[in-house]
């Protein structure tokens, strides 16, 4: 039984570290057998051969612990009397879209905040496909439509569409849900009636902006500069559509 808490307790720290399952095999038990048997000797040494870490058994033990943590979450949410909702499409890096669905519910008479999923959007991020990702999750995990009574999306046309948007489809199923504009786009809003001297600032900060990350020659020589001047930071922020930077694409 130690040899079995004793690898789930590594698979929970590779996994939280966001290292590559096989290091618990390469890495950390020959490490561990290391330090053990100069600290303690030859015999306590032994003992680390018997805790499996080898890459699939950390997986298993990786995706166990994440059902569990999915399963205890969904329990609360199936108790709380009220839950509301929060729904961010975004594409990554690799250009695939993904759904990031964000749940507040009640517990002991508290208000509670948690991530209820990431999931990938297969082809198209109409109002129509994102919901049906969010529906199949609420009917395949118990939830019951009737106790969502919010729904936070941002502006976009796909979410907040009249017919067929997001906001729409899951009040067409959830009456009592009543819909918020996201606050974390609140910059993106604050762009739209801007005085004209700060959006003469702010299209000066933009334009300099782009053209230091427009070429990799430009950041890198940006980079020096500011090393050179001796500033804290040497690296402007990346390009996100939710922030000031929104109103003009890199």
């Amino acid at each position: 039984m130690k040899a079995l808490e004793a690898s789930y307790s590594v698979a929970y720290l590779i996994a939280k570290s966001g290292a590559a399952e096989v290091i618990g095999e390469t890495l950390v038990k020959p490490a561990a057998k290391v330090m053990v048997q100069l600290m303690i000797g030859d015999k306590a040494s032994k003992a680390i051969d018997c805790v499996p870490l080898s890459n699939n058994t950390v997986h298993r033990r990786i995706t166990d612990m994440a059902e569990n943590v999915k399963q205890q979450l969904l329990s609360r949410v199936q108790k709380s009397r009220y839950y509301a909702l929060q729904a961010d499409e975004s594409t990554d890096i690799v250009n695939l879209a993904n759904l990031l669905l964000f749940v507040r519910y009640e517990l002991n008479n508290e208000v509670h905040y948690d991530i209820l999923f990431c999931q990938p959007i297969p082809i198209h991020t109409t109002g129509e496909a994102i919901f049906k990702v969010i529906d199949d999750f609420i009917k395949n995990n118990d939830l019951d439509w009737s106790r969502c009574v919010g729904i936070s999306t941002d502006g976009a046309r796909a979410m907040i569409g009249s017919k067929k948007g997001v906001v729409a489809s899951i009040q067409a199923v959830a009456p009592e849900a009543k819909s918020t504009h996201c606050c974390i786009h609140r910059e993106a809003l604050a762009t739209q009636n801007m005085q004209a001297d700060l959006k003469q600032v702010l299209d000066e900060a933009v334009k300099i902006i782009s053209f230091v990350k427009g070429l990799p020659l430009n950041a890198r020589l940006f980079s020096q500069l500011c090393d050179e001047m001796g500033s804290d930071f040497t690296q402007l922020l990346f390009h996100t559509e939710v922030r000031w930077l929104s109103v003009e694409k890199f």
